[in-house]
């Protein structure tokens, strides 16, 4: 290391190791590691791309005033909402600072502790003592931020976006570095922010993800008889150092959410002050030698440092309230406590009841903390192994005896499953409900793969020098290896805010990846062989049964919803259970059969979530069957388990394909320039860019677009013909036709961009990025960099676009199959049952191709149903070719019952179990329902899953198949192929579509294409008010949606609505969220449905009724008016431009550009550049015109001061114990009462619809 001083007051900082050399090849920002004086550990990175566009405009920093303060703190600033959809705007400058404290830290009497006070933090501080002016400064200028509290850490980030006023971007790092260093913690808000945190508890209250999580964490220290809360301990107790097993409290044993009671009844009840502990805990671990810091901006790295010791260099060194932290500079401390699990609690099986339909059974080894071996990262290694699906895997094993149908193994990449103290390795599998009576014979399949594995690594392997070496065949590390450098070499450049928020995560002290792979240390293998004594200690040492804890989630033990009063079963659980459907009654035998809940008594209930939980160990006769089928040796025959196969699908070519001759590719393409022209006796400069370059007898010519959509070919002159494109940057300056043209660059594209206007003009330009002015817009692109219909027939289109943006050797493949009479609920039931089981019957091939970068995936919709195949384009079109074959062989089978060859006769029922499952599943979740039920009411042509798991009842092999030769007989097919791919190959793509539609194919007439069509809402004074209960009747929660509908899309319509939705959405989350704490999710925003626009308001709640919500809505609206009508000039242009801003931001990778170009093909729109137009018309929105529009569409009051009529639909999902909630005898019966709410009101409009659309 070395020391360097900043030029401002020579402070000195410690140089770290040089991190550029380890990032991507794609990767062209710069790195630098610096330590300040106080021990804030910090990574500066330099956007070059960002700085090279603020250079072309000549600004020059030093004339800005470090110190100069804006309004920013003013008490009408309101908060930013950060649960709308990114808006990426400009190129923004993103931080991240990580705390090294985490949940495990919260004091056992004060659960919850870390969460609370990430909260508290944005209320303000003693810089900026409005409660709100740090999320109203970032909001005013277009950013947004975050943060989240994990097990060993809490990470805070933000981004905004970067322009020539360089105040913006250095307000929001000194706003931010005031959080470290004065926060307010005032009492008086905690009680209104611990609202907040209860909601958000609530919204995640019946995850059961997040349930069995607790429960582990419940029930890790249980001696047998009782729960180690349940135990009565000092409140105040410290717990020293010693072994796991004489601690009464383990970190993981906490409650890491926290929720109204953990952090005020229980504490306030035994004397507690909270906010003296809340800033004790602040004071005692956000000290610099326990932070990390990543800043990234379009600066030079010295500007970057010079900013960062400025603000931060005043954060305490050390705790402040002098606690002894052991001499250390981080506080994690949590080394003593080793692993989790008491003795007690291991040899068990702890059954536990679910909220949703499933069967999950998951098995948990601790292993010590795996956090040192980063460079092989064996425990991933395993995972790789244990959870692989491919052929003579354990899964493909237990489908093969129809016992489960999917399976996840390995430490999962949060705090939770990998920490400084232990790790976790979890294997869970989602079975069937065959498989829930065979759990222990399932498990016994996992230690029979595992004794394999031991035998193989006995055996070891000859390397390549012809020695014997102890371990696994070299070739599947190789391949792991392999892979993962692939992917990290051709990586997307990413978001902003991911980028920042990975660094910082990489410096976690208990992450343990040194400072110089702190870029790739997490994603790369290092090793030539991987750790082979990790990885024998873990197989021999501690994937053994008797350290394995076994949870088991089943709704054949029942489910929450069958208990009340949190003692038993309902009394009327079993009548239910008999009147319910088939797959019901099978339940209720199965149930009877595994696990007899009356034999069992009264279930132990978890206190936080109360998950219902019955424990029973593990007979030794199964422990000691387990154990034998773990020793090493080759598992019987009947098994079939072996290790993966080699995998064919490891790219090999990565060259880029040549781009067209008439349209390739040369360093000034998509550059702005000025170019010297006459004008009269006068030679002028003029704005222009370079749209197009092509070769032509010898000559190179570039097309240039002028301002005033003049277009014009210049020759490109000899001495910049091979120009590097290094070389190619804003200034760089030269002449067209022999030296009689002069040009200058005055920007350059960045990846991801397309072609870049600038006027190159400093006073103009920072006009524009200031916010007073429009953005350039740039020109139309040529036809040729637009997807291309390149293969038209009745039963295929096909469009092809090569990539010229991101150049990377990836290519992605697209197809969309309209089929005949998808009108009925059978029918698209049928199809949804089609796509599982062509998944499942191509799962082993695809699951190879995935390890490999190749992703893959099949569903239904409407209409038919869509496949996607994408990754490195070696490979694309032999995957793709594996799932047409499979998903082609249902077609030219007319008078055929039976199902075809490609398709495993048992697997008919494992797929029709799952469907079933989930359409049982489908509305669990309060906010997803409300959404869906309005989609439901708007389009007609979409079947609830209650009404396609009733379309399913009685369902056969022989039905199934009668269906889909129907649904099947004539489809037509959509196509797009976009990326690393020639003309050529999009020919060859239309060819194997052909091919694969058989000989016999017959495409739809385009007269019997599906219309998708969108009911009218009446336009009226009253709204239709749509009310169901949750279909989850253990949910607290209630979710309102106030849908406005306003009419056919049209281009200015279309754009007032955004504008709306831009103007609209911070106040309202401001009003209803921060300020009355509704709930934890509120939000607003536009709505495009099938060519219908509309605006929809969401509030879900657990604290206020249904009515109150959607009333608060329409008086927000009727107050929110007067502010619009007096907004300023000046604030007005500041939205317009904010919103231009973002429809002309770049894409931030080739997947987002292809999928925004497929939905314009699938929509039928075909306006691939939409935005251009949508900012061409924002020009012409007045303050005026977007008031008439607000006043049309949303405001309850017209101007003669009566209500008015709007399009206006009302959607209430009731939650638990909530006035105002329908009462539905049977929780079996609530899709009977969705379906019946939907047919009222398309009764109630007559069925009246907006017509066909076309665009």
């Amino acid at each position: 290391m070395t020391e360097a001083a900043t030029n401002d007051d020579e402070v000195e900082v410690i140089l770290g190791p040089d991190l550029t050399p380890t990032r991507s090849y794609m990767d062209k920002k710069i790195y630098r590691h610096i330590t300040l004086p106080n021990g804030l550990q910090c990574v500066l990175i330099c956007d070059t791309v960002a700085l090279k566009q603020r250079k072309l405009d000549g600004y020059d920093d030093d004339d800005e005033s470090d110190d100069d303060h804006d309004d920013s703190s003013s008490g009408d600033e309101s908060e930013e909402s950060d649960d709308g959809d990114d808006d990426d705007g400009t190129r923004k400058a993103a931080t991240a600072l990580l705390v090294n404290v985490g949940s495990y830290h919260d004091p056992p009497y004060l659960q919850g502790l870390s969460h609370f006070l990430e909260h508290m933090l944005f209320l303000g501080t003693e810089d900026f003592p409005i409660e709100n002016a740090y999320d109203s400064f970032l909001s005013q200028h277009g950013g947004d931020d975050n943060a989240y509290t994990d097990m060993e850490h809490t990470l805070y980030h933000y981004c905004i976006p970067q322009d020539n006023n360089s105040k913006h971007v250095w307000k929001a790092l000194e706003m931010f570095s005031s959080f470290f260093k004065c926060p307010l913690l005032k009492g008086e808000m905690a009680d209104r922010e611990l609202k907040a945190v209860e909601s958000e508890f609530e919204l995640n209250k019946n995850s059961d993800d997040a349930r069995l999580s607790q429960l582990m964490s419940f029930t890790c220290g249980m001696d047998g008889a009782a729960p180690i809360m349940g135990r009565d301990f000092d409140w105040k107790d410290k717990i020293d150092g010693g072994s796991s097993s004489e601690k009464p409290f383990h970190p993981f044993a906490k409650f890491p959410w926290g929720n109204m009671n953990s952090l005020k009844t229980e504490p306030e009840a035994k004397g507690i002050d909270v906010m003296e502990e809340l800033r004790d805990h602040y004071n005692s671990h956000y000290y610099a030698q326990n932070m990390r810091l990543v800043v990234m901006a379009g600066y030079e790295l010295d500007e970057i440092q010079r900013q960062v010791v400025q603000y931060f260099k005043d954060v305490p060194a050390n705790p402040r309230n002098n606690v002894d932290n052991g001499g250390v500079a981080t506080t994690t401390n949590l080394h003593p406590y080793k692993l989790p699990f008491h003795s007690s609690s291991l040899g068990k099986i702890y059954r536990a009841l679910p909220v949703r339909h499933h069967h999950t059974l998951s098995l948990t080894w601790q292993i010590p903390s795996i956090c040192s071996h980063w460079r092989t990262k064996p425990a991933e290694y395993l995972a790789h192994l244990l959870g692989h699906e491919a052929s003579g895997s354990i899964l493909a094993v237990l489908k093969q005896r129809g016992w489960a149908t999917g399976c996840s193994a390995g430490t999962g990449d949060d705090g939770e499953g990998d920490s400084s103290m232990h790790a976790l390795f979890g294997f869970s599998f989602s079975l069937s409900e065959e498989g829930v009576q065979h759990w222990e014979k399932v498990i016994g399949v996992v230690f029979s793969y595992l004794g394999m594995l031991k035998y193989y690594f006995n055996e070891g392997y000859v390397d390549e020098n012809g020695e014997k070496k102890e371990g696994l065949p070299r070739w599947i590390y190789n391949e792991l290896k392999s892979v993962a450098e692939l992917s990290y070499k051709y990586a997307d450049e990413g978001d902003v805010t991911d980028t920042v928020e990975v660094v910082a995560e990489a410096m976690a002290p208990w992450y343990n990846i040194p400072t110089d792979r702190l870029l790739d240390g997490d994603t790369l293998l290092f090793g030539e062989v991987v750790d082979n004594d990790c990885v024998s200690r873990l197989l021999f040492n501690y994937f053994t049964p008797t350290n394995m804890r076994v949870d088991f989630m089943s709704s054949l033990f029942g489910r929450e919803a069958d208990f009340k009063d949190g003692t038993g079963l309902s009394p009327n659980s079993e009548e239910k259970k008999a009147e319910d459907t088939d797959e019901m009654t099978v339940e209720k035998d199965c149930a009877v059969a595994v696990f007899d809940i009356e034999k069992a008594g009264a279930p132990t209930i978890e206190p936080r979530f109360e998950t219902k939980f019955w424990v029973e160990t593990i007979s030794s006769s199964i422990m000691k069957q387990w154990e034998e089928n773990s020793t090493p040796q080759l598992p019987g025959s009947e098994l079939e388990l072996k290790l993966p196969p080699i995998n064919s699908y490891i790219p090999t070519n990565f060259e880029l394909k040549p781009l067209p001759a008439d349209d390739s590719s040369h360093p000034l393409l998509n550059c702005s320039v000025k170019v010297c022209i006459g004008n009269g006796k006068k030679m002028q400069w003029y704005p222009a860019c370079v749209i197009k370059f092509k070769t032509e007898k010898n000559n190179h010519l570039l097309l240039l677009h002028f301002e005033d959509e003049h277009e014009q070919w210049y020759t490109v002159d000899s001495n910049i013909v091979d120009t590097d494109a290094d070389a190619i940057d804003a200034g760089f300056e030269s002449s067209f036709d022999n030296g009689k043209v002069k040009f200058k660059v005055t920007a350059v594209p960045r990846e991801g961009e397309g072609i870049v206007f600038s006027y190159g003009d400093a006073d103009h330009d920072y006009d524009v990025e200031d916010g007073v002015a429009f953005p350039p817009i740039p020109p139309a692109s040529p036809e040729s960099r637009l997807p291309q219909l390149v293969y038209s027939k009745n039963s295929l289109k096909l469009w092809h676009m090569q990539d010229r943006r991101f150049k990377r050797p990836l290519a992605d493949l697209r197809l969309n199959f309209v089929c005949d009479g998808m009108n009925d609920a059978l029918k698209q039931a049928c199809m949804d049952l089609f796509c599982k089981l062509c998944a499942d019957a191509l799962a082993e091939t695809c699951y190879l191709a995935s390890v490999c970068e190749l992703g893959s995936s099949l569903y239904s919709n409407d209409t038919g149903f869509s496949i996607r195949v994408n990754g490195f384009d070696d490979k694309v079109m032999l995957l793709a070719k594996e799932v047409l074959d499979v998903v082609m062989s249902f077609r030219g089978r007319d008078g055929h019952t039976c199902l075809p060859s490609t398709i495993k006769d048992s697997r008919f029922d494992a797929c029709l179990e799952v469907l079933r499952r989930n359409y049982s599943n489908s509305g669990m979740d309060a906010s997803s329902f409300v959404t869906g039920l309005r989609l439901l009411c708007l389009k007609p042509s979409t079947k609830s899953s209650f009404s396609k798991l009733k379309a399913l009842e009685g369902i056969s092999s022989d039905k199934f198949v009668e269906c889909m030769n129907q649904v099947l007989q004539k489809i037509s097919v959509e196509a797009y192929y976009h990326g690393n791919v020639c003309r050529e190959d999009a020919d060859k793509a239309a060819q194997m579509i052909s091919e694969a539609l058989t000989i016999h194919h017959r495409g739809l007439p385009k007269k019997k294409m599906p219309s998708k069509l969108i009911i009218k809402a009446k336009e009226a004074v009253d709204h239709h008010l749509i009310t169901s209960p949750t279909v989850d009747p253990t949910d607290n929660n209630t979710s309102v949606e106030v849908y406005f509908q306003i009419g056919k899309d049209d281009l200015t319509n279309r754009v007032l609505v955004d504008l709306l939705e831009h103007v609209l959405d911070e106040p309202f989350y401001n009003e209803l969220r921060t300020k009355e704490q509704f709930g934890y999710e509120v939000s607003c925003g536009a709505r495009w449905t099938f060519g219908v626009l509309g605006m929809s308001f969401k509030v879900t709640t657990s604290c206020k009724t249904a009515d109150e919500a959607s009333a608060r809505v329409d008086r927000f609206l009727g107050e929110f008016r007067a502010q619009l009508e007096s907004m300023s000039d000046e604030s007005f242009m500041e939205h317009l431009v904010s919103l231009a801003k973002e429809k002309l931001e770049m894409f931030d990778s080739m997947e987002d550009e292809c999928g925004s170009y497929w939905s314009e093909i699938c929509e039928g729109r075909f306006d691939f550049e939409g935005h251009r137009k949508e900012v061409q018309c924002l020009k012409t929105i007045t303050k005026e015109s977007l008031l008439a529009a607000y006043d049309d569409w949303l405001h309850p009051i017209c101007h003669k001061g009566k209500p008015k009529k709007r399009r206006r639909v009302v959607f209430h999902v009731i939650g638990k114990g909530s006035i105002g909630r329908p009462t539905v005898d049977d929780p079996s019966e609530i899709g009977e009462h969705v379906d019946g709410l939907v047919r009222d009101f398309h009764n109630s409009v007559k069925g009246e619809t907006w017509g066909k659309i076309t665009f």
